[in-house]
């Protein structure tokens, strides 16, 4: 395979160290000039296309591998990439889902009105519901999913099925 995760890895760092400049030419000389030129090419145009490294292999119109060693220089994506903490993608990233309190109660309300519940029951726990604050809202949700969760069979498989 032409594609090397050391190899990757080995550029990302050489070029992470002189980031934000490109990687100096005596280091290319010392790192890269021995390796196969094909090896070498297709590691840089994969990390390339992946936002990880500014363009440094050029094809040209005969099929020649041409290297531009001032674009070997790690984007922002990479040295994210290589930071232990995921840099601030991982920050910037983050996702979080909220979910107004009353869709929370609507969502409640409906389970109960569709469950088997006696019709006196499920009217007492509708009104119970619509009385409670948003932080008692928040937390029986969090109960449910829990308990939820625990009754689930096979739960964790269905999280893993949806994971890549």
């Amino acid at each position: 395979m032409k594609l090397d995760r050391d190899l990757q890895k080995r550029i990302l760092n050489a070029c992470a160290a002189h980031y934000p400049r490109a990687l100096p030419m005596a280091e290319w000389d010392a790192d890269f000039d021995a390796l196969e030129e094909q090896l070498l090419a297709a590691n840089l145009v994969y990390l390339h296309q992946h936002g990880l490294l500014k363009e440094a292999v050029r094809i040209g119109m005969g099929g020649d591998i041409l290297f531009n060693v001032s674009g070997m220089c790690c984007t922002e994506a990479g040295m994210d990439f290589i930071a232990d903490d995921g840099g601030l993608s991982a920050i910037l990233g983050t996702v979080t889902i909220k979910i107004h309190e009353d869709t929370l109660r609507e969502l409640l309300e409906r389970k109960i009105l569709e469950s088997d519940t006696a019709p006196e029951e499920k009217s007492r726990l509708v009104q119970g519901l619509k009385g409670l604050s948003a932080e008692a809202i928040k937390h029986l949700t969090l109960k449910l999913l829990d308990e939820g969760l625990e009754r689930l069979p096979g739960a964790v498989a269905l999280v893993g099925k949806f994971l890549p």
